[in-house]
């Protein structure tokens, strides 16, 4: 049903014989009465909140709305349409344009009867529906004469007497043609205005739809949550309960042993006690001879109980809770499971994630919404212990680093030149005690890492290849005994597995790649930087440290690997500058090389620093950064 208009001053509804409405600017209407009682000539306008000053804007009256009011009426009231030519109060039936005047039945006829009237034109309601109670406008200054012509001059409306005189030299129109482009040009803003809502609907549309996109993520985000620290909570009562059940074994394995140190020593005492009982009976009643009897027996007993364990002070070894790492782990439950924003969202540092077996198959169902999620690329067993941070560096796009755990093989350490160090330090000089073991390298003076590097799947059109960029350091103490005799000091990089035994220095090995610290034939009296690719010699970095004997030095080199992406890059941690990126295609699988020089010249003890053991500051990140990109 259509609804009448209402004022939106006084919020009354429009009626045919009630005020009129007139237009405001904002294309709302009020009411007449709400215009001439605007108090201090200012009106609002209850939709928009505008407020129009009267004194500055003349209102015209709203004749659409009129029209439309009409219409309403018409359609939904005709018993409000009364005959206003008698004023009889009968029920009206038509409407003379000419007179202006609703007609009933009796009215009518007596209209169609008069030769004055007989001619004009009278609309039924049913006809008047599509075009109002109005009749066409006429002249004020030439009453009857029509309005015909359109004044685009004086913007007004004018007859055929005013186009012959006053308006005589304006540019005048046919008032039809002239209607019929502003119907155009309304037409066009309508489309305009259409099609403006049209996106504003699908706008919110689309923000609806985030809406209730961020809703159920949130819902998804909780539930994985709450299932995650579920987990955890859980594995921290296996945990607890495990060490209770240890505490426990321990408890029992201590007492039982105790017990029987108990029992021994009780029956020692009893011992004692009779065979001291028995020597005080005989100081007391023996007679001389008896003395020389006994003597030798009782000197044997006496000998038996002193060549036992002579009783002390027992002091069972206390059961200590070992709470060592606590504060990081609490440091990595701070950091743990932080909620980034999707689309450009950036990872926050996520502590150490090491793979874990046992999460049950409801956190892996939610595992993939969480955004501390593992890295789509998958670590070996080379990376447990990871610690995982975010690179950005201004606008660029950021960069996910993992550190991995990295430690020396001493297994396979070439035992004639150098060996790995309880500590896990590699130092330039043969163990006390050589293993010929089948598994050591026999040629590279040096060791490789535990672990190789796999590479990661072919890409398809599906997916494409995962990277993540890889980073570890090595901190070599550097002694030097006779500086001039030995050219090599030490080498870290890596190279394709298959190649890590062929050559004694991996810048000679071939698919192998390194930074290397050397004397230099060109820059006497110093030890230089080099980077190597494939027995190919890169840019000399002069200065490393002197040659002089004596002269010892701590070097710091860092290395970044992104495996899939084919990125190999060396850091001089020291002198802050990246000393090669390099684009390289891999076959197979990567080891971490690192080699030392000969004992004779320089002492070398060199640390491998990865995982969480990486200090990590802002100028690090910096030098990774563009080391990768």
């Amino acid at each position: 049903m259509d609804h009448f208009p209402k004022c939106d001053g006084c919020k009354k509804q429009f009626t045919l014989k009630g005020p009129i409405p007139y237009l405001l600017p904002c294309l709302h209407a009020v009411c007449e009465t709400c215009v001439t009682s605007a108090a201090g000539g200012v009106i609002s306008c209850s939709k928009c909140q505008r407020e129009v000053n009267l004194t500055d804007t003349s209102l015209q009256k709203d004749a659409v709305r009129q029209k439309e009011i009409f219409h309403l009426t018409v359609k939904h009231r005709p018993t409000d349409l009364l005959c206003t030519h008698e004023d009889d109060g009968n029920q009206a039936v038509c409407w003379c344009q000419e007179c202006e005047e609703f007609l009933c039945e009796y009215c009518q006829n007596m209209h169609n009867s008069f030769k004055a009237t007989r001619r004009h034109v009278v609309e039924t309601f049913g006809d008047t529906e599509s075009r109002g109670v109005h009749a066409e406008p006429v002249c004020q200054l030439h009453n009857p004469y029509p309005l015909e012509y359109f004044d685009k001059n004086c913007n007004i409306s004018i007859c055929f007497k005013c186009r012959l005189g006053e308006h005589a030299e304006h540019d005048v129109e046919d008032l039809n043609v002239s209607a019929d482009a502003a119907k155009g040009r309304i037409e066009q803003h309508g489309k305009n205005v259409t099609a403006h809502h049209t996106c504003h609907q699908a706008y919110l549309k689309s923000v609806s739809k985030v809406v209730n996109d961020t809703k159920n993520t949130s819902s998804a985000l909780k539930e994985a949550i709450r299932h995650t620290f579920h987990s955890l909570r859980t594995k921290l009562d296996q945990r607890e309960k495990e060490l209770v059940i240890n505490l426990e074994n321990q408890t029992k394995q201590e007492l039982s042993k105790l017990h029987t140190v108990q029992v021994t020593s009780e029956g020692e005492r009893e011992r004692c006690k009779w065979t001291s009982d028995y020597i005080r009976t005989v100081l007391r009643y023996a007679s001389n001879s008896d003395f020389l009897t006994l003597e030798c027996s009782i000197q044997d007993r006496a000998k038996t109980h002193q060549r036992s364990v002579s009783p002390e002070t027992h002091s069972a070894s206390a059961a200590r809770f070992n709470t060592g790492g606590l504060e990081k782990l609490k440091s990595y439950i701070s950091d743990f499971g932080s909620v980034n924003e999707d689309g450009s969202h950036t990872l926050a540092d996520k502590g150490t994630q090491t793979d874990d077996r046992q999460v049950t198959d409801l956190e892996n169902a939610h595992k993939h919404m969480l955004e501390v999620a593992d890295d789509p690329t998958p670590l070996t067993p080379f990376d447990a212990g990871i610690k995982t941070y975010t690179l950005e560096t201004g606008t660029r796009t950021p960069v996910i680093l993992q550190c991995p755990k990295l430690q020396l093989n001493a297994a396979r350490a070439n035992t004639d030149y150098c060996h790995v160090t309880t500590d896990g330090e590699l130092v330039n000089s043969p163990p006390a005690t050589r293993h010929r073991d089948s598994g050591r390298l026999q040629t590279y003076r040096g060791t490789c890492s535990s672990t190789p590097i796999p590479l990661p799947p072919a890409p398809s059109n599906v997916s494409p290849a995962p990277h993540t960029a890889r980073y570890w350091e090595t901190h070599p103490r550097v002694g030097v005994v006779e500086g001039w005799l030995g050219w090599l000091v030490l080498e870290m990089g890596v190279g394709e597995e298959s190649q890590v035994d062929s050559d004694w220095y991996v810048f000679a090995q071939r698919c192998s790649w390194c930074v290397g610290v050397r004397r230099c034939g060109r820059h006497q009296g110093s030890l230089c930087t080099r980077v190597c690719q494939q027995g190919e010699e890169g840019e000399c970095y002069r200065n490393t440290m002197s040659d002089t004997r004596g002269t010892q030095a701590t070097l710091h080199y860092g290395v970044v690997l992104d495996v899939g992406r084919g990125r190999l890059g060396f850091i001089d941690l020291n002198r802050e500058i990246v000393l090669a990126k390099l684009d390289v295609e891999w076959r197979e699988s990567l080891l971490p090389m690192f080699g030392v020089g000969e004992s004779d010249d320089y002492t070398v003890n060199m640390k491998v620093v990865s995982g969480v053991d990486i200090t990590m500051t802002d100028s690090k990140k910096s030098l990774i950064y563009n080391a990768l990109t």
